[in-house]
This record gives C-alpha cells, sequence and structure tokens, in this order.
C-alpha cells in the first residue's frame, strides 16, 4: 500500500508540472503550436519535453558554429546547411514563426553568386540572439522554481519605480538609460558590486538588472547578497549566453528572467511591465 501511495504521488507531481509546462508554453510567441499544447496527451508532452531539452544542450554549439562560419566566411554551402540544421530543430518543436522570419532573407543572400558576408553577419547576429532568447524562454518554461510565480505586489501603490542595474561595461549601462527615457521607472546605475548593495539596502528598488560576469563578483553571488539584506525584488540577469548552466544557476537565485545581449528595448520593457 505504502508502494503504491508513493506511486500515486509521484504521478500527481508528474501531473501538476505538466501543468505547469502546458501554461508557460502556452505564453512563449514563438511556439505556433502554443493553443494546442491543453489538448496534448502527457505521453506527447513528454516527448516534446525530450526534444526540447535536445534541442537546449545543442543550440550554443551549433549556433557558434554557425557564428565562426560566417566570421570565416566559409562557403555558402556549409554556412545553409548550418543554418537548416537549426531551423530544422525550431521547426520540430513547432517554432516556425521564427524559420520564416528569417529563411526567406538569408535564402536570398546565401543564393547570391557573390555573398554579402557583410549583410549575412548581421542577419546571422539576430537570428541567433532571436534563438536565443527563445530558448531561455523555453527552458524556463520547464521548470517549476517558486521565483516563476512571482506576481508582483498589489500593494505597491508608488508611482516611481526603482530599478537598480549593475554591469561592468559601461556602455551597456547607458544602453538601459536610452531605453528607460521618458519611461515611469527611475533607473540607477552601477558598475560597483559594493554600491549596488549599498543601493539595494538603502532605497528598496524594485527590480534588479544584473549582469552575471563581472570582475568584482558575477551577478549570481551579487544576487545572494541582496536579497540576504531583506530586498525581494524580482531579478533579471543580462547575459551573451543561453547554455543551461546560465539558466539553471539564474533559477537557482530566484531569477524570474534572462535577457540575451544586446538588449533589445521591447523584451526589456515587456519583462520590466510583467513584473513591476
Amino acid at each position: 500500500m505504502q508502494e503504491e501511495t508513493k506511486s500515486a504521488t509521484a504521478y500527481l507531481d508528474l501531473w501538476r508540472m505538466n501543468m505547469i509546462n502546458r501554461k508557460r508554453l502556452r505564453a512563449i510567441a514563438e511556439l505556433t503550436v502554443a493553443g494546442g499544447f491543453d489538448k496534448m496527451p502527457e505521453e506527447q508532452l513528454d516527448a516534446y519535453l525530450d526534444c526540447v531539452n535536445s534541442f537546449v544542450d545543442s543550440f550554443p554549439i551549433l549556433a557558434q558554429k554557425l557564428q565562426d562560419a560566417v566570421d570565416d566566411q566559409e562557403p555558402a554551402s556549409l554556412i545553409a546547411d548550418m543554418f537548416s540544421a537549426i531551423c530544422k530543430d525550431l521547426s520540430m518543436l513547432h517554432a516556425g514563426s521564427i524559420v520564416n522570419s528569417f529563411k526567406p532573407e538569408f535564402d536570398n543572400l546565401i543564393n547570391t553568386y557573390t555573398i554579402d558576408y557583410i549583410s549575412l553577419e548581421a542577419i546571422v547576429e539576430n537570428f541567433i540572439q532571436t534563438v536565443s532568447s527563445f530558448s531561455i524562454d523555453i527552458q524556463m518554461a520547464m521548470r517549476n522554481d517558486a521565483a516563476l510565480n512571482y506576481e508582483r505586489s498589489s500593494s505597491d501603490n508608488t508611482n516611481v519605480h526603482k530599478i537598480l542595474a549593475v554591469d561592468n561595461a559601461v556602455m551597456y549601462l547607458n544602453t538601459l538609460k536610452m531605453m528607460l527615457e521618458n519611461t515611469p521607472y527611475e533607473l540607477h546605475c552601477t558598475t560597483s558590486c559594493a554600491e549596488a548593495l549599498e543601493y539595494a539596502k538603502n532605497e528598496n528598488p524594485s527590480m534588479l538588472l544584473l549582469d552575471i560576469e563581472m570582475p568584482e563578483m558575477n551577478g549570481y553571488e551579487l544576487a545572494r547578497r541582496i536579497k540576504a539584506e531583506g530586498c525581494c525584488a524580482p531579478i533579471i540577469f543580462i547575459t551573451a549566453n543561453s547554455a543551461r548552466e546560465y539558466v539553471d544557476k539564474a533559477m537557482e537565485v530566484g531569477a524570474q528572467g534572462l535577457l540575451i545581449k544586446p538588449i533589445r528595448s521591447a523584451r526589456l520593457l515587456s519583462k520590466i511591465a510583467e513584473l513591476i
């Protein structure tokens, strides 16, 4: 009887997990099958999530090879094969909208007699960033972390939301300043983790935008220390890497999101509006 109870509990936990998966997967705009997740039987959803895991693990490697091939101006046939491999994976995940957004322009450039590698590089960089953001979203949709169930406080009636941004690259901080001009957010930028800790302690910001790779301490450790001071603001990490280890570490310290560099204004503003 005890074994049967354990088995039933495990099945119930899996069912709850899959219900969370379905809800979060439906919210990913790039998934053309989003509305159909509710109709997927458990076996089909499990198979889909297996495909997701395979994609998440293989994409960073494929993306780097594609980027290197374009940078080194490799033959068109090689670049086309690498691009097609990523597109095939996206199609299997029902993310054909991404493929349709890039493939016509890519094919038009790659099939010309003389390839314009400068234009091709711009398309590939945009493609990789878009797919990287999709990879992060879909990884987070598969998780059951409490951080992802974050709900903004209804008791916070302040008219000004303070946002703390920490990055050792001044260029990215200046980009954030431009993106948040003429918005109802008060942005405080710093390259110093010590200053960030002091600001978070004294000003109680509504959101944290943290770079991951910093010389003084990494973003994960900074997030832990800020939270230890009692700050409960939602955390968004800013990174150039969508690999699983980055997402896992971000979730471990309670992040609600990750944004891929170079940051896109619409995506940043949408995430902020969602969380504060």
